[in-house]
């Protein structure tokens, strides 16, 4: 029996989300170390509810992970000077060190992840995966749900 498309594509995140978190995990880092070091990289003092927006996480979930990697160096956070109510985060030089030696590792893992698709194959998923995710994101003006819904 074929499994419905939504099972198939979730089980498919799933699983590269846990390959990815296991290779990191090799070099003592995680999933979401590797996304908020990632994140604080790319765009330097981003709020936390910015940053849980960017990770796709709820606030309280992001706080305690960044509560761990403050304790470990990496963050430090510190209140906006023109709105209080606002804390934003920023990479330490430990941080900055951390974030360049496991974006070897996602590199990496990405190489991999190439290597079982030809170009052709490669542009067609993109296109297709930016095409669920435009028409799913909650943003959507035409979301909603088609099908049985099983995922």
């Amino acid at each position: 029996m074929e499994q419905p498309l939504g099972r198939e594509l979730a089980t498919t995140g799933r699983v590269v989300r846990d390959r990815l978190d296991a290779c990191l995990g090799q070099h003592g880092a995680s999933l979401a170390t590797w996304m908020v070091l990632r994140c604080a990289e790319h765009e330097e003092g981003l709020s936390q509810s910015e940053l849980a927006q960017r990770m796709d996480i709820e606030g309280p979930t992001l706080v305690r992970h960044l509560d761990r990697m403050e304790q470990s160096g990496l963050v430090e956070r510190c209140r906006d000077e023109h709105d209080r109510r606002v804390v934003r985060v920023c990479l330490t030089p430990t941080g900055r060190r951390r974030h360049a030696e496991l974006i070897h590792v996602a590199a990496g893992f990405d190489e991999q992840l190439r290597s079982l698709l030809d170009e052709h194959e490669l542009e067609t998923l993109r296109r297709v995966l930016g095409r669920i995710r435009e028409r799913f994101h909650p943003d959507s003006t035409t979301g909603g749900s088609d099908g049985d819904g099983s995922t």
